[in-house]
């Protein structure tokens, strides 16, 4: 009786470790997903999923989390209970736009992405983007300025299809969202009012994001689960490619398991700037943050590694412009992007720091 009462304290004191929680909220108490959390050695614990939290670290440290639409904020943690943090919205802001009579919109934008291999960073890439709404046409066309710098010769190029394009975010304009299918009444993408005020955004009966409207600052807030979605539609294609070849007497062959990405997190949080009637639309993006993380296999190195890639979006230009006006707004926007360019670019237009050790890394690339 004694080994067991003795066993039973030690297994409660391990669970109390364990179970210790970090839940991010913003100033109204609405969990902030996708929140970045890194510990004292500057090394990233992990991110916080769609409901805030992120599970499995210990106490008795100081935390540093950082988010695309929140102030970097940190915290000593002592004890082993859960952990509620507060974060306060970024001074980063775009100016109201001034609705005139011509025909297009122009958006200027900025991005950053940091790739990293085994909490090393291996590859950098920034660029400056010109979006230009057709007002008629109802159509965007971009293009873009790179900087990049890797170690290893050009890593990854997929920022060229995301990068700094004003794109419709999954529930960021549910009434005219093609991307996501909300038009069709076919589809299985639903919004759904929640009891806290957010809406959910639904594939079928599971959640696969949020959209919180923040009346008091004028801004929409979008939060996807990127690989859940995905995961879903491909499983739902799978199923009917099955259902279709039983009910033809045929039995579907087994495919062999690929060497691909494991522990797949992907997830988009992006912030849009709302009207007086509370209604947006893609040249109102403000910010965004996209980030992806997973193991692999790598063939080079011939070992399992951990890839990590995030990237975050900025406007830093939006006007009403006429033909001739945009042609003049492009030629004074043309820039020679250097790293020295870069930084003062941020500074310029209150762009959030990154956090030291990526900072450490940018610059161990380009003194490389």
């Amino acid at each position: 009786m004694k080994n067991l009462l003795l066993a039973a304290i030690l297994f409660c004191g391990t669970m109390s470790v364990c179970a210790q929680k970090i839940l991010t909220v913003d100033t109204e108490g609405n969990p902030v997903a996708y929140a970045h959390v890194f510990g004292e050695d500057e090394k990233i614990i992990g991110t916080t999923g769609m409901d805030g939290t992120l599970d499995g670290f210990k106490g008795d440290q100081t935390l540093t989390i950082t988010h695309v639409a929140f102030k970097t904020k940190k915290v000593y943690v002592k004890g082993q209970g859960d952990v509620r943090i507060t974060l306060e919205d970024s001074d980063y802001g775009l100016d109201e736009i001034v609705v005139k009579p011509k025909d297009y919109i122009y958006v200027q934008t900025y991005y950053r992405m940091i790739y990293m291999r085994d909490d090393t960073m291996s590859y950098c890439r920034f660029g400056v983007v010109d979006n230009v709404y057709d007002v008629k046409k109802k159509s965007v066309s971009s293009s873009c300025e790179h900087l990049s710098k890797a170690e290893m010769g050009i890593l990854k190029t997929i920022i060229d299809g995301i990068g700094g394009r004003i794109v419709d975010a999954m529930g960021a304009v549910p009434n005219k969202n093609v991307r996501s299918g909300f038009d069709n009444p076919n589809s299985k993408l639903k919004m759904k009012s929640e009891p806290d005020g957010r809406k959910s955004i639904c594939y079928g009966d599971q959640v696969v994001g949020y959209v919180v409207n923040d009346m008091k600052d004028h801004v929409r807030r979008v939060s996807v689960d990127e690989a859940l979605y995905d995961n879903l539609r491909s499983k739902e294609k799978t199923d009917a490619k099955v259902e279709k070849l039983q009910k033809k007497g045929k039995t579907p062959k087994d495919k062999k398991e690929k060497k691909m990405k494991k522990n797949v997190q992907e997830n988009c949080y992006r912030v849009y700037q709302l009207d007086d009637e509370g209604q947006c639309g893609v040249t109102d993006f403000v910010m965004s943050q996209w980030h992806d993380d997973y193991d692999k296999f790598d063939r080079v190195f011939k070992k399992d590694i951990h890839i990590r890639i995030w990237l975050e979006s900025y406007t830093t230009d939006r006007e009403y412009v006429t033909k001739e006006e945009l042609k003049e707004k492009k030629k004074a926007n043309k820039v020679n992007l250097t790293h020295q360019f870069v930084q003062e670019f941020e500074r310029q237009h209150n762009i959030p720091a990154l956090p030291a050790k990526a900072q450490e890394g940018i610059k161990t690339l380009f003194n490389k």
